[in-house]
This record gives C-alpha cells, structure tokens and sequence, in this order.
C-alpha cells in the first residue's frame, strides 16, 4: 500500500470509523462513473452499514445534532464508493460536494448540518478533502432520508 494508503486508513483507524460494505445500486444507475480524472460519485444517503435509515426532516423534531450524524454517515458512504471505485489512496482532491438536506419550509440550518460531511472528509482525506460545496433544502429525500451528498473528485491517473 502506498503511503497516501496508508495515512488514509491510519485517520480512518484513529477516528474509529469503517468504510461500509456498499452493495450494487438497487437502481438503473451506476454508483460511480469516471471519466478521465475525474470520479463522479452518485447520491449517498444517510444510512448506515447496518441498514438503517437515518431520516425525518430538519426542523421537524430533527435537530442540528442529528442532521450532522446522518450527514457523517453519507460522507462515510460516499468514501466507500470511491475506495471501491479507484481506492481512497488515489484521490487527489474532492472537488465538489452537492448536498441535499430533508428539511422544513422554515430550517435554514443546513450549512451547519452539511459542515459534518465537510469535516469528515478532511479529517480522513487531510487537504485532499477540502471542497467547494453546495449545501440545500429538499422536501424529502429517498427512502426518507436525512441527508444525500454526490461529489466531483479527482483521482491519479
């Protein structure tokens, strides 16, 4: 393994976190394309390697505390789909992250929530993972989710 392989699974270790075990998209899409450079992560949700749903909306008996976990697990998520695609040791940086939260008409909360996504990717990815970001309300979300984040990555060649 690479150093940058190496460092990766050391913060990951350090933070006691697991890349989940993702399976195939349930869907007719693929959960990563690359083309060139370039990795294009589809949307992650907030559910967890157990399968469970981190849901409701923002503003509706869900709080800022909560929307941050459930955007950590998304991110968690989105780590997962890039280390099966290319391997987290290749990512050179996180480009974009776009970021959908469940919330109610009046919850203006969601930067606060997204900066879980955020930080987590800096804290396994180091520089790598610092980002431009879209962070924005949604009515509702699949499967009743919290929170979905997709991302633009660059990776090695």
């Amino acid at each position: 393994m690479s150093a940058a392989g190496t460092e990766v699974r050391r913060r990951l270790a350090e933070l006691s976190l697991e890349l989940p075990v993702l399976g195939p998209p349930k869907y007719a899409y693929e959960p990563v394309v690359r083309a060139g450079e370039l990795l294009y992560v589809s949307g992650q949700i907030s559910r967890t390697g157990g399968g469970e749903i981190l849901g409701g909306r923002l503003g509706d008996g869900i709080g800022v505390a909560e929307g941050i976990a459930a955007a950590r697990v998304s991110a968690l998520n989105l780590l997962a789909r890039i280390d099966d695609a290319v391997g987290l040791e290749n990512v050179v940086r996180v480009l974009k992250l776009n970021a959908w939260v469940a919330s109610t008409a009046d919850a203006i909360d969601q930067p606060e929530v997204v900066d879980g996504a955020s930080q987590l990717l800096i804290d396994v990815l180091g520089d790598a993972g610092r980002h431009a970001r879209t962070a924005l309300p949604a009515p509702g979300l699949p499967q009743g989710a919290l929170v979905e984040l997709d991302a633009t990555v660059a990776v090695r060649a």
